[in-house]
């Protein structure tokens, strides 16, 4: 199994197509480049007379009035005498697409709650908007705000706010199509009104020339794709070296992420010491540290940085993201109990909000996603018992189909309903193979869901992967053989669907756990060659090692798909041969990967017991008891 090339890291996960405008995007790309004061590479001009400055880190908000559109040149009189023309060819690249009202931007379910109230965002950023009204100028600086610190729903509701007061404010239009860039069944026709509204307010000569800029860097992305937008917003920040949300978006988009040995790619490196360098220069703005956090949450070791995650917190403690980073940083960093503290704040953050607002889950990933970490979290501190009836009643919330497209609606497919099964097939008890089994959604309940979802190919592959763990306890090894070959082939269905799960706005969910599914094939081949005959035994090793190279980290949104650090599988199989020296270097590399899981430092005292290292035994089982009395 394998699916063909990996995500990009960008501020999306997603490739985003807008239909209907590549022909208008390239005549706007053109007429921006023409004109001197647009070129990317011109030197910064003075801002123009009457026009907010260009975004700094304090600016006051701007009151100035966007420039009119220059008036059409007066028809030229016809000559009687002259002999007709015949009509020129129509050119259907020309041909004016009628604009959109507002409202065809705004998604059902942002229209359905009440506006936001204008606040003050703690460590956020500032920025002059053209706009007449002041209101209309907040709106917008929030909904920048909000989108830099990871929270699209609430963005969007500023920016609708905002164009609704101002129809012609150029950055509420750009700021709607970045907070519905993902796509989504549910908002990809709010986000093309968006993209249109903001192509004829360019062509309108609306907005001033720093935002006409940002402009130019959006229609990139979806014209040309991530790369062209990160040279884009590359350039727009080498010439507004003192505007941070250029610098911010440099940095998300460039950013090229960590190889298979987990070290930092040179762009991912770039990207981290821009922010770096600016956090040293503003050391409490809560933007630019979730910035730096966000693109190192996937870094190998995440220690370094785990008292910036803390002080983001301090200095925002009342903002749910910002707890469901720290969360993600607790427990990667093995600080378990913590990582229980700072997701449930979040969870309770979260609630509130939706109360306030009268925003229902499936318009608040942020939950689900925090609720699924906190359950991971207690499982991880040995709490089962707590962990599985928290996700138990999770995973049984109701998706309305209608909203299945949703993102929260979506987690709660992917992630919360078989949140219950992988909790149980990591804790590995008598009968929890087929307690998970159960617990998964029937098929039917799952196949509801196939006109807007693929969820239910990663539950049927969980089913499959179940059944032949059920079948090596029942010492069926002949049909668990057949099931194993089944999930190989399910897994060949799955890479078929790669394109469908792009056009849904799933490639992200589909990847995900697609790779899980693969390290689960890996490590039940490994089960059955452990169950047979002596001569098979040593393919295990191969199996197990397999599934610990294709197991990933946990992102900062979402725990591991696979709950078990696969190198444990390797070094049960070492003790199993009488390798427990083997199997101490293998209970290490697990724990590096799962700092503090308890099941690998379990095997780690035993390992170390068998191969004579007593006091490493001893340690270990003291960490152990400090870990379980938290």
């Amino acid at each position: 199994m394998g699916l063909q090339g990996e995500v990009p890291a960008s501020f999306c996960l997603e490739r985003v197509g807008v239909g209907g405008h590549r022909q208008r995007m390239t005549r706007w790309i053109v007429t921006l480049l023409v004109v001197p004061t647009m070129a990317m590479g011109a030197t910064e001009p003075a801002p123009a007379k009457g026009k907010p400055a260009p975004a700094k880190t304090e600016p006051a908000p701007s009151k100035a009035v966007p420039a009119a559109p220059k008036a059409d040149p007066a028809p030229a009189k016809a000559d009687a005498n002259a002999k007709a023309e015949p009509a020129p060819e129509k050119d259907e690249s020309a041909v004016e697409t009628k604009v959109p009202p507002v409202s065809a931007m705004i998604p059902a379910a942002v229209a359905a709650v009440p506006e936001p109230a204008i606040r003050d965002f703690q460590g956020g950023l500032t920025m002059a908007i053209t706009a007449f009204n002041p209101e209309t100028q907040a709106h917008v600086v929030l909904g920048l705000n909000y989108l830099h610190g990871g929270w699209e729903f609430e963005a969007a509701r500023h920016f609708a706010a905002a164009a609704k007061l101002e129809p012609d404010c150029l950055m509420a239009h750009w700021g709607m199509a970045l907070a519905l860039f993902a796509p989504n069944p549910e908002t990809s026709g709010q986000r093309d009104a968006a993209v249109d509204r903001m192509l004829a307010l360019v062509d309108a000569g609306k907005g001033n020339e720093l935002e006409r800029v940002y402009a130019y860097a959006m229609i990139k992305y979806f014209k040309d794709g991530p790369g062209a937008a990160a040279d884009a917003f590359r350039k727009l920040n080498e010439r507004y070296p003192n505007d941070i949300q250029a610098a911010m978006f440099n940095a998300l988009f460039s950013r090229g992420g960590y190889n298979e040995l987990g070290a930092a790619t040179p762009d991912q490196e770039r990207s981290e010491k821009i922010i770096e360098d600016l956090i040293k220069r503003f050391p409490d703005s809560t933007l630019l540290i979730h910035t730096y956090l966000k693109i190192h949450a996937e870094a190998p070791d995440l220690q370094s940085a785990l008292p910036l995650a803390r002080k983001l917190c301090q200095l925002a403690p009342g903002y749910a993201p910002y707890f469901q980073m720290l969360g993600h940083y607790e427990w990667r960093t093995g600080n378990h109990a913590q990582a229980v503290s700072a997701f449930s704040h979040a969870c309770s953050l979260y609630e509130t909000w939706m109360k306030a607002s009268q925003v229902s889950v499936m318009d608040c990933p942020g939950w689900v996603a925090s609720e699924c970490y906190r359950c991971v979290a207690l499982a991880s501190k040995g709490d089962y018992e707590t962990a599985l009836a928290a996700a138990t009643a999770l995973a049984a919330r109701k998706v309305p189909v209608e909203r299945s497209a949703s993102s929260g609606g979506r987690l709660l497919l992917w992630e919360a309903k078989t949140l219950p099964a992988r909790l149980l097939m990591a804790r590995g008890g008598k009968g929890d193979i087929s307690k998970a089994l159960a617990s998964l959604p029937a098929v039917q309940e799952i196949a509801n869901y196939e006109k807007t979802s693929l969820a239910r190919w990663y539950v049927d592959g969980l089913r499959l992967d179940l059944d032949g763990l059920r079948l090596i306890e029942e010492q069926k090894y002949e049909e668990a053989t057949n099931v194993s070959e089944a999930l190989s082939h399910h897994g060949e269905g799955m890479e078929r669907v790669q394109r469908a799960a792009s056009v849904i706005g799933e490639r992200s969910l589909l990847f995900r756990n697609f790779r899980a599914l693969e390290v689960l094939a890996s490590e039940l081949r490994g089960r059955l060659a452990m169950a047979g005959p002596k001569a098979t035994q040593m393919a295990a090793d191969t199996w197990f090692r397999s599934a610990a190279d294709r197991q990933r980290r946990a992102t900062d949104e979402l725990p591991p798909a696979v709950l078990t650090p696969m190198a444990v599988r390797q070094a049960d199989y070492q003790l199993l041969v009488n390798k427990p020296g083997e199997a101490v270097e293998s209970y290490h590399e697990a724990l590096k990967a799962f700092p503090n899981d308890l099941g690998a430092l379990k095997g780690l005292a035993k390992a170390a017991d068998k191969a004579g290292m007593k006091e490493d035994a001893a340690t270990t089982r003291k960490k152990i008891e400090e870990l379980t009395a938290q």
